[in-house]
């Protein structure tokens, strides 16, 4: 066992445990900052996974978030293919596990634990899931995989109406291909998405030739002797054959290293408004991290890029002796069936909802209000809204709902 120089150690290299990195050394950090990935390529982008790496044949390598040549003139070591099996809080000190196949195990010990462990696929509940026509979209391994398989196949099937589901449908109905979701909620995006919205992107992606099935769960799927796959949907018995499966049903928090050590979890680590969990030396955050929003009661995780590296700068500044940055809305994006979809704001809690632009344009957004407070806004190819609404959401400002479906009046100019 070999022990590794201390300083700030980063569990997980996605776009959380990066811009952590980034961020120490931009604030002037000057001890060692040791960044690991179970992954054996550098750190990478994931969301074009699900969107445009799909449609093109750009290599993976396009995707890195920085260069080797970057770690190093920045002096953080980066460690790659190695897994974290324990933390010794007492000791300051964590396990890891080579998966290069030598079973070399080190000791790293630390000054500040930062966990950027992410999150991993749910996978179907059903005999089969691993079958190698189910592909589950988190690496570039598995987008390789994919983009691989819609060049070879005609029908594709895809459980879950999500993010995730919806941008890959998107590609294999634009590919030509034959495309059925299947999805156990009443609408697309329920958990995420008011009615309004949900039913725009219905009517768009049913003209796009995407056919769904609401109210309806996979029971069981059977592997033909071809490797396609016939799929019994409940209720009524519905069956239906596809020649390539995706699914899509949500993420779960890669917290089991955080639970072992004794950190509180609850469906990810819980953090305080510093992304700092119970245990000082320990911090979290991106989708592993669970902390409350402004204006929420009870805390939540929040899976964006946004989330992940406002979390890593608050993180940074903290450690610096910074002034922390203050908490905004959360904001997200998808590219799907041609229209660029940006929302600010998660609450599905509001009493009026205004219309600004024509939806028949494919250029609009819905801004809801809560007791005449604007506490989110879904746009459509409206960037400038999106813009501005980044600030006016997280501040909770109202504007005079005549002035907001003004096209003529800029939503720059309130707040």
């Amino acid at each position: 066992m070999s022990v590794l120089t201390p300083g700030t150690v980063i569990v997980g290299a996605s776009h959380a445990g990066v811009q952590v990195a980034i961020s120490l050394r931009e604030n002037g950090y000057d001890q060692p900052i040791t960044l690991i990935s179970a992954e054996n390529v550098l750190p990478y982008q994931r969301p074009p996974l699900s969107k445009a790496y799909l449609e093109t044949d750009q290599p993976a390598e396009a995707l890195a978030l920085k260069s080797a040549k970057y770690y190093a003139d920045q002096s953080i070591g980066l460690i790659l293919h190695h897994e974290v099996t324990a933390i010794d809080r007492q000791a300051r000190q964590i396990t890891l596990k080579d998966l290069k196949g030598q079973n070399t195990v080190l000791s790293q010990g630390y000054d500040h634990l930062v966990l950027a462990t992410g999150s991993h696929v749910r996978k179907l509940p059903v005999q089969g899931a691993e079958h190698d026509n189910i592909i589950y979209v988190r690496t570039t391994e598995d987008a390789d995989k994919l983009r691989l398989a819609l060049e070879k196949v005609n029908h594709v099937g895809i459980i879950g109406a999500g993010f995730i589901g919806l941008e890959v449908a998107t590609t294999a109905a634009k590919k030509g291909k034959k495309v059925s979701v299947i999805e156990m909620a009443g609408r697309i995006l329920e958990r995420l998405f008011p009615v309004e919205m949900s039913s725009y992107l219905y009517e768009h992606h049913c003209q796009n030739g995407i056919k769904f099935h609401f109210d309806t769960r996979l029971e069981d799927l059977k592997i033909n002797p071809d490797q396609s796959l016939s799929l019994s949907l409940q209720p009524n018995d519905q069956k239906l054959d596809c020649d390539l499966l995706v699914v899509g049903i949500g993420t779960v928090a890669n917290d089991t290293l955080a639970q072992n050590a004794g950190l509180t979890c609850c469906n990810g680590i819980m953090v305080d408004r510093t992304c700092l969990s119970d245990d000082p030396h320990i911090s979290a955050c991106g989708d592993c991290a669970v902390w409350t929003l402004p204006y929420d009661i009870d805390p939540s995780r929040t899976e964006s890029v946004q989330n992940a590296v406002d979390q890593a700068k608050i993180i940074a500044a903290r450690l610096c002796g910074r002034d922390v940055p203050a908490q905004v809305a959360p904001w997200f994006w998808s590219d799907q069936a041609g229209v660029k979809i940006q929302m600010v704001g998660s609450t599905l809690d509001y009493d009026d909802v205004i219309l600004r632009g024509e939806t028949a344009e494919n250029k609009f957004s819905l801004l809801y209000y809560k007791q005449d407070n604007l506490v989110r806004v879904d746009s459509i190819n409206r960037p400038a809204d999106h813009l501005a609404a980044r600030r006016l959401v997280t501040s909770r400002t109202t504007i005079p709902k005549e002035a907001a479906r003004d096209l003529s009046v800029s939503l720059k100019t309130f707040g």
